[in-house]
């Protein structure tokens, strides 16, 4: 049995992140808007946290890397986080290729919601995922995720406009009227 944990993103990840990035160029056209050449190279990688980190401090977002055994595999981030009223924010993750088809993103993601309805006090966490994506909707699904509807239009990848559906989650603190978790 593997050892997964996610833990806060770190200026140091940048040289793995972008080795990682590189080793799944190809596959994640189908997946991610397309990137500049930049985002492939260790400096690029770099920049790309040093942005990451500043949504971070102020508030609007949550970044995190996945870790198998200590080693990193992946990413996972709570971004557009919202607060009251609306406690809410959109879950992404992200586990490399060789990593894929093990649970991992599962697993990422159960601990991202534990932080989200957790230490963050969110009330409801979206997630998107493409129809033909089935192991990114599994994922969900595992989660706790319902689908709610169809966003038509929703990303721009691979030299067109894609269609995700549209999943929630809803806080395991909800009552239907309090706007707070309950205090610990």
């Amino acid at each position: 049995m593997t050892d997964i944990v996610i833990r806060a993103l770190d200026r140091d990840d940048s040289r793995r992140l972008a080795e990682m990035y590189r080793g799944d160029r190809d596959f994640l056209k189908h997946w991610d808007p397309q990137r500049p050449d930049a985002f492939y190279t260790d400096s690029g990688q770099a920049d790309a946290i040093e942005t990451t980190l500043r949504e971070c401090t102020s508030g609007r977002m949550w970044s995190g890397v996945v870790l198998e055994d200590g080693g990193l595999v992946g990413r996972v981030s709570l971004n557009n986080i919202l607060q009251a009223p609306f406690r809410s924010c959109s879950l992404g993750y992200w586990v490399a290729q060789p990593y894929s088809g093990r649970g991992i993103a599962t697993e990422a993601a159960r601990q991202a919601m534990q932080i989200a309805f957790g230490s963050l006090g969110l009330h409801r966490v979206d997630a998107f995922a493409r129809e033909e994506n089935a192991a990114s909707c599994r994922v969900l699904e595992k989660n706790g995720f319902k689908k709610v509807g169809l966003s038509r239009g929703h990303i721009h990848i691979n030299g067109r406009w894609r269609d995700d559906i549209m999943f929630q989650r809803i806080a395991p603190w909800d009552d239907g009227i309090r706007l707070d978790p309950p205090a610990s």
